[in-house]
């Protein structure tokens, strides 16, 4: 979901009380001129009477570059204040007079849009450029962020679009295209969007379209190389997807799904269509996880709309119902939240953690794992607290409910409990208005024998420095051939736990599958890039004497820019400044001819679980190639050690840009200049503190069990 543009502050209760017919409409009659950047608009705009009424003056934003006259008998349009000229926009108000029924006005504007595309230092991480808007030879983007409407405070309205731009061009915006025609050397175009909006998009470029249909929804691609079997790949998984989530959550609210190629590298979801960069299309792993999440967010954020003030709740239940149960399907789930709460672990700290209430939107990888992460989990174990079948129902109500409406937790709150009976304020205040995360220690397990019945005891703490989380935590007992799932509800700093058993327990994991929202300990998860990333101070040591210094540097700049950007430190260094490798910080080592590129030999401790093809493709790359690898500090692990280094002067921006999307990963391998990923694992998590083994006569005794992955929510 794409969502920029401002929410202001009259009461968002106005749709629901009133209803579509008293939203304020824009029929817009727009004209692009793509050689000069320039855009035309006369936009006829019906404001109910409910909502004209009683008021002296109705205010209005409208981006600053286009000059504006209005025609009305009954408005006139005041003096800007000048309120917000230091901003994209500006401010206008209209003095409201006599009028009969709805008040119409016909805006008139033109002017030049081309706000070049930008990638900011805290964009670095998320690896996507932005701009406000733009029209230009290569493509034109307008969305709310472009304030190319008068946007008023009232956060829904409708509207219906025609465009005229050159022949050779076409147009995708919400809702359902009724006219398409080419005259005169023009292409005409028009778009009908009846439902309400909290924006309107106009996308242009010149596309090569393709079209199927799925029952009564089109599903399109609009690309900007033709390519047929790209576009048939996308439409043959959406049909899928399309039927999966309508059976699990209702029906498609729009006409048409399409897939559009942007001239820029983007991730966006609107109402009905996805905009994606023209190289994410065309990496195969997007089918199953990016593209997924961007049609959901046409239930979650482009029809269900998010009370932004009291936080955005779409984006963890789409990810949860997305890229989550993509895994899930695979059984994989416990390895998607162990990554999703090793992101929280590494990169959320006392600085920059805060409740979800608070979250609006990803500008950093701190405010993905809080705003997508938490309330990913959030949304696990309130599955697991009702069960798969209320879980459904409940978001299904939801989503019957609050259709084309804005939507806050607490209205999820009143559909779960409507639907399970239960009182769940507790959950979701602990949940949302809460900042922090448990952290689990296990402590004192032993087991009794008393004749027939083996009696096993353990302490669980909670450790963190704030108060006691009330958690449902999953405790696995093995046996020697079996496995026992138990769950017990924790709300203490420090809990003593009982259970007995006929048959005798020889090992027990807490959490084994990774069910709770928690931070994890190092000893848990593999080392990990992320643990850079998110390390709040760091060192980059360049390699003086190597002839690729000036390019290292470089990648070390971009990514301190980042650092600094999100508030924390990176210094920079070169290896002749120290004698030996920090211990009591993150370190990245950069260049194979660095002093320090010894600490990180290929035939490590991790390389026996790897095997010997894993050592001969380090060898090959070391040799015509870049490598990655991060290793724990081995006098501290509550800090990591990182080596990236190549062969290949041309790969360095590459990798600068490319590496903090494989965050999960503790090693990587690339191949030529771009470079292309040929080689990427994590190493094992050799010990977890929270699973133990229980000694008989001072040995361990195997457990041939083993626990199966939770059974997806729905399958594909």
């Amino acid at each position: 979901m794409k969502r920029s543009k401002i929410l202001l502050s009259l009461a968002l209760a106005l749709y629901s009380v009133l209803g579509y017919s008293q939203l304020i409409h824009h029929e817009i009659n727009a004209k692009l001129d793509i050689p000069d950047n320039k855009i035309t608009v006369v936009d006829q705009v019906t404001i109910p009477a409910k909502v004209a009424a009683d008021q002296g003056s109705i205010s209005f934003l409208l981006n600053k570059n286009l000059d504006l006259k209005i025609s009305s008998g009954s408005v006139a349009l005041k003096p800007s204040d000048g309120k917000g000229s230091d901003q994209l926009y500006k401010e206008y108000a209209l003095q409201v007079g006599d009028f009969a029924g709805d008040l119409k006005i016909t805006f008139e504007y033109s002017g030049v849009i081309n706000d070049q595309i930008e990638e900011g230092a805290e964009a670095v991480a998320r690896g996507f450029s932005e701009t406000s808007g733009i029209i230009a030879d290569v493509g034109v983007y307008l969305g709310g962020s472009t304030y190319w409407l008068p946007s008023f405070a009232e956060p829904l309205f409708t509207f219906n679009l025609d465009v005229t731009l050159p022949a050779g061009w076409n147009v995708v915006s919400q809702g359902k295209r009724t006219i398409n025609d080419e005259m005169d050397g023009l292409q005409l175009v028009r778009y009908e969007s009846p439902n309400p909006d909290e924006e309107a998009y106009l996308i242009a470029a010149q596309f090569t379209e393709y079209e199927q249909m799925a029952g009564n929804i089109a599903v399109q691609a609009f690309l900007r190389t033709p390519d047929e079997e790209l576009a048939n790949r996308y439409i043959g998984v959406t049909s899928g997807y399309l039927k999966m989530y309508e059976s699990l959550l209702g029906p498609y609210p729009y006409t048409k799904f399409a897939l559009v190629e942007n001239f820029w590298e983007t991730g966006y979801g609107m109402p009905s269509f996805t905009l994606l960069g023209e190289r994410v299309i065309r990496l195969p792993f997007i089918l199953y996880t990016s593209y997924p999440h961007e049609l959901l967010h046409n239930w979650w954020g482009n029809s269900v709309y998010v009370d932004m003030q009291s936080g955005n709740w779409c984006e963890g239940i789409t990810a949860y119902m997305a890229d989550h149960l993509m895994k899930e399907q695979q059984g994989q789930g416990a390895e998607y939240r162990q990554t999703t709460l090793q992101k929280f672990t590494d990169y959320v700290n006392s600085e920059n953690d805060f409740p979800l209430v608070d979250f609006r939107s990803r500008n950093n990888s701190a405010e993905e794992a809080i705003g997508y992460g938490k309330c990913l989990m959030m949304n696990h174990m309130l599955r697991k607290e009702v069960g798969d079948k209320l879980f459904t129902e409940a978001y299904r109500d939801f989503y019957e409910k609050h259709k084309f409406t804005i939507a806050s937790y607490h209205d999820i709150q009143s559909s779960f409990e409507a639907v399970s009976g239960l009182k769940l304020q507790a959950f979701f205040d602990q949940w949302t208005l809460r900042k922090g995360a448990p952290d689990l220690e296990l402590e004192n397990l032993q087991v009794v024998n008393d004749g027939d019945i083996y009696q096993l005891t353990f302490t669980l703490k909670q450790v963190q420095q704030s108060d006691p989380f009330f958690i449902n935590v999953p405790v696995a007992v093995y046996f020697e051939d079996s496995v026992k799932l138990e769950h017990i509800g924790f709300d203490k700093k420090q809990q003593d736990f009982v259970f007995s058993y006929q048959n005798k327990p020889v090992r027990l994991e807490v959490d084994p599958q990774f069910d709770v929202f928690r931070r994890l300990d190092k000893s848990e998860v593999p080392p990990a890039l992320s643990q850079l990333y998110g390390s709040t101070d760091g060192v980059i040591i360049l390699p003086a004497k190597s002839s690729y210094l000036e390019d290292y540097r470089q990648m070390a700049e971009t990514w301190q820019k980042s650092q600094v950007a999100q508030g924390k430190n990176l210094e920079i260094i070169t290896d002749a400044d120290v004698s030996q490798l920090p211990v009591n910080n993150s370190v990245w080592v950069l260049g194979f001819e660095n002093k320090f590129a010894g600490s990180f030999p290929v035939t490590n401790d991790y390389a026996v679980f790897l095997g010997d093809e894993y050592i001969a493709k380090i060898d090959e790359l070391s040799q015509n190639g870049s490598l990655v690898f991060v290793i724990p500090n081995p006098n501290d692990n509550a800090f990591t050690y990182g080596f990236v280094a190549t062969t290949v002067q041309a790969a360095i921006p590459g990798l600068a840009r490319l590496l903090p999307h494989y965050g999960k990963y503790s090693y990587l391998g690339f191949e030529g200049d771009r470079p292309n990923n040929v080689l990427k694992g994590a190493f094992p998590a050799l010990k977890s503190p929270l699973h133990q083994n229980i000694l008989y006569d001072g040995r361990v005794i195997s457990s041939s069990a083993k626990l199966e992955p939770t059974p997806p929510l729905i399958t594909q």
